[in-house]
C-alpha cells in the first residue's frame, strides 16, 4: 500500500491544531499569560477573548476593541471619501477640511448623512439669508386682505417676509436644508436654544401723525409641529412727530432680537406690522439695497 506524504503532514497538522485551539503566541516575548493573547512585548498584549472582544494593551476587554490601557490608549480614524450611505450607520471618520474654523474633526454616519463632533461634543445650526424683494404674505386678517403681495408691505396687516436669499443652512459645515427660503421658515432639526435676529425697513418717505400714532414692529413667531402659534416675541419702533414735507424723506424699520428654546419640529418665522401714514393707501415698497433686510439663526 503506498502512503501520500504530503497528506500524512497536512492531517498531522490539522490535528495538532485544532486540539490546540486555545494556544497562546508570543512576539516578542516567551511567556504570554492570558489565553488567546498575542504578546507584542512583555508589557502590551493584543488579545481576543471567548467572546470576540479586542483588548490592545487591555487584559480584561469590556467592548469590542478596547484600548484603555491607560498612556497609551489613543486610537487614530482615517479618512474616506465615502458617502455616509455607503460607509453605513455608525461609521466614523476624520474630516480635515475646515468648518467654522474648526480645523479638522471626526463625524460619525446616521446612515444618511455625516454628522460632524465638534469640540465639546457641540454641533451647530447656522442659517443667515437676505431679502432683496417685495414678496410678502398677510396671514391674518388686518387691512389689507389675506394672501400673497408682490408691491410692498401692506399697512397695519400680519406679513410675512417670504421669497429669501439663502446665504447659509449649515450644520457645522455641513449644507443643510433646515431653512426655506421661499417662505422664511425655519424649522428646528432638534432641540434647543436659538439665537435669531432679523432686520427690515422700508423705503424712504414722509411719517404724518394725522394717521394716527406710527410704528413698525419686528416679530418672531413660533408655531410647534401642528402649527398651533406658542410665542410671538415682537419689537416695536414708534415716530411721534411729523418728518415734514417731501423731500424729507426717512427709513422707517425695525429689528427683533431672540434667544428662544425651540422643541425639535417648531418652526421659527420672522413676520412684521406696520402702521405708518401711507400704509392706508397701498403697500410700502422696502428699501432692497444696502443690506438692511437680513436674518440670521444661530444654534446655542
Amino acid at each position: 500500500m503506498k502512503f501520500n506524504l504530503k497528506k500524512i503532514i497536512f492531517l498531522g497538522l490539522s490535528i495538532f491544531l485544532s486540539n490546540n485551539i486555545d494556544a497562546q503566541i508570543s512576539i516578542g516575548g516567551s511567556n504570554p499569560s492570558t489565553a488567546n493573547a498575542l504578546e507584542v512585548n512583555t508589557t502590551e498584549k493584543f488579545i481576543v477573548d471567548k467572546t470576540g472582544k479586542v483588548g490592545v494593551g487591555v487584559a480584561s476587554p469590556k467592548v469590542g476593541v478596547d484600548l484603555r490601557n491607560g498612556a497609551n490608549g489613543s486610537m487614530a480614524i482615517g479618512m474616506t471619501t465615502q458617502t455616509a450611505a455607503e460607509a453605513g450607520a455608525g461609521a466614523m471618520r476624520y474630516n480635515p477640511s475646515p468648518a467654522i474654523g474648526v480645523q479638522g474633526y471626526v463625524e460619525y454616519s446616521n446612515g444618511s448623512v455625516w454628522v460632524p463632533i465638534l469640540p465639546y461634543g457641540k454641533p451647530r445650526i447656522i442659517v443667515m439669508a437676505e431679502k432683496t424683494n417685495n414678496n410678502c404674505t398677510v396671514f391674518e386678517p388686518g387691512l389689507f386682505p389675506v394672501g400673497d403681495y408682490t408691491n410692498g408691505i401692506p399697512g397695519r396687516s400680519a406679513t410675512y417676509l417670504t421669497s429669501w436669499t439663502e446665504k447659509l443652512d449649515s450644520d457645522s459645515g455641513q449644507p443643510r436644508s433646515n431653512f426655506d427660503q421661499t417662505t422664511g421658515e425655519f424649522i428646528a432639526p432638534r432641540d434647543g436654544v436659538y439665537f435669531a435676529t432679523f432686520t427690515f425697513a422700508l423705503a424712504p418717505s414722509q411719517i404724518n401723525t394725522n394717521w394716527g400714532p406710527n410704528q413698525t414692529e419686528a416679530i418672531w413667531e413660533v408655531r410647534n409641529s401642528s402649527n398651533t402659534v406658542t410665542q410671538r416675541i415682537k419689537t416695536n419702533n414708534g415716530y411721534p412727530q411729523d418728518t415734514g414735507i417731501a423731500p424729507n424723506a426717512v427709513i422707517a424699520g425695525s429689528a427683533c432680537t431672540v434667544s428662544v428654546y425651540l422643541n425639535k419640529g417648531d418652526k421659527l418665522r420672522p413676520f412684521v406690522w406696520i402702521n405708518v401714514a401711507w400704509d392706508s393707501d397701498s403697500p410700502r415698497p422696502l428699501l432692497n439695497t444696502g443690506g438692511y433686510n437680513v436674518l440670521t439663526i444661530v444654534e446655542q
